[in-house]
């Protein structure tokens, strides 16, 4: 009888002291996934975690990331959404056993996406080995902006996400369209996008797979309405793999349609393909880079950390004679299509040889053709020597000299000019060759010897 009482209370003691256990572990599941939440390109501005015996609370707050040189702010204090969790301990869950259970919903902009009938948005079971899986069911909404937030027209995200206990991550969403505007004006249009990958931890420790994204469409508007670029169909698929210690990945891309004003480009592809890269040279990038993201400064400071980085890894990744391959190149414009093949490689080739024109040649293997519309060449030659012209024009003035008193007309004249000269030097020398009315290219370039159309053309030294 006193055996059977022992272990009763033995029984009743683990039943109630296993969840504040298990909680621990959750919060430890919780923080790794806030941490690949860092890592796919959003910033978190704040994290509170509450554990408690039998289940836990928290909150972070998330932003996307400003690009490079844009002064928005990312603080607490800044637009962004937060994700509200309530987590209850296992190891009973409603599906039996598990490490925990959680329920989420994001709240934006003050502004709050319910469900009927108080459904979670989002749903996350976390199995005992630590794998598991998330539902996701954001339903549609009209959120009307402030002084800090636009008008937002949200018709819906759902999907699901499987975890396994290494890290790998098999995910599957639909944002089924989105509209943001201001003033009744629509800035912004997005049709129904999906994202479907495969990843997993290779033995170097990155994240590779395999991953689709599809969008059905895009529209945007500037200020003014007749501002406009609309995209239809854009496909990018995306893979990578690590074969003894050496990684390579490919990216392909598709459009059938871009409208810019009242031009019509497309249908058009590219496919970029990079290869022999050291797997566990990226992986300290990837850590170093992670670190630097995660620490408070300026844009300034934070460019020129990553750029101390990427030189310090520089001479590592060129050991391996990494390579990258453009293969094809298309795309059809309204004065013709543009096609080209690119393939880069070095051989030998270190960072300190990168300032030696003659070695630096010696080293690379390369060859290139290119195709493309004289009239669409000769508007880009036109738009690079205006931005030149102005920018002497700029340094004449800015050191105290006389800027040349030329009339508008006149200018674009001599912008004429100057491209016909250069066009008929590239032409005399045969650098690019007339095909009909396009312009083309083939050139090699190995062992230090340039080749251009079958002709030899000395390198500077």
């Amino acid at each position: 009888m006193k055996k059977f009482f022992f272990l009763t209370i033995l029984v009743v003691a683990l039943v109630l002291g296993a969840p504040a256990v298990i909680g621990i572990k959750a919060e430890s599941r919780y923080q790794l996934a806030i941490d690949h939440i860092q890592q796919s390109g959003l910033r978190v501005v704040s994290h509170s975690y509450s554990r408690g015996w039998f289940g836990a609370k928290a909150e972070t707050g998330i932003v996307f990331v400003a690009p490079e040189g844009a002064s928005a702010a990312t603080g607490p204090d800044s637009p962004h959404l937060t994700l509200v969790s309530t987590i209850a301990h296992g190891p009973l869950v409603s599906t039996g056993l598990g490490i925990a259970e959680i329920d989420s919903q994001i709240e934006f902009a003050e502004k709050t996406l319910a469900l009927p009938d108080d459904q979670a948005q989002i749903h996350t079971l976390i199995d005992l080995d630590g794998s598991g899986h998330t539902r996701i069911n954001l339903p549609a909404a009209d959120m009307t902006g402030s002084a800090k937030m636009p008008d937002i027209s949200f018709d819906g995200l759902s999907g699901e996400m499987q975890f396994g206990i290494d890290g790998d991550i098999d995910t599957h969403l639909v944002l089924h369209g989105l509209v943001v505007g201001s003033d009744g004006q629509k800035l912004l249009e997005l049709g129904e996008t999906r994202l479907q990958s495969n990843s997993r931890t290779s033995v170097s420790g990155l994240m590779l797979g395999n991953g689709k994204f599809s969008m059905q469409r895009l529209k945007l508007s500037g200020p003014e309405q007749g501002e406009q670029v609309a995209m239809q169909q854009l496909d990018v698929d995306l893979a990578s793999s690590e074969e003894l210690e050496q990684v390579s990945a490919v990216a392909s891309y598709r459009v059938e349609r871009v409208e810019v004003g009242h031009d019509v480009y497309g249908p058009g592809q590219l496919r970029v393909e990079l290869n022999r890269l050291s797997g566990p040279v990226l992986v300290r990038l990837q850590r170093a880079i992670t670190d630097i993201k995660s620490q408070s400064m300026s844009d300034a400071q934070r460019g020129m950390a990553l750029m101390g980085v990427v030189m310090n890894v520089a001479s590592e990744l060129l050991k391996g004679d990494p390579g990258i391959v453009i293969k094809p190149l298309s795309l059809v414009t309204p004065d013709g299509t543009v096609e080209g093949e690119l393939s880069l490689r070095g051989n030998g080739l270190r960072l300190a040889d990168i300032s030696n024109m003659p070695v630096l040649a010696g080293k690379l293997v390369a060859d290139l053709s290119l195709r493309a519309p004289e009239k669409l060449f000769r508007s880009m030659l036109v738009q690079q020597s205006a931005r030149r012209l102005k920018q002497q024009i700029a340094a004449m003035i800015e050191q105290g000299g006389e800027a040349p008193r030329l009339e508008q007309g006149e200018l674009q004249q001599l912008i004429e000019r100057q491209v016909d000269q250069q066009l008929s030097e590239w032409i005399s020398q045969e650098v690019i060759v007339r095909d009909g009315s396009d312009l083309a290219t083939v050139a090699s370039l190995s062992s230090g010897l340039l080749t251009v159309n079958g002709k030899t053309i000395p390198l500077p030294q």
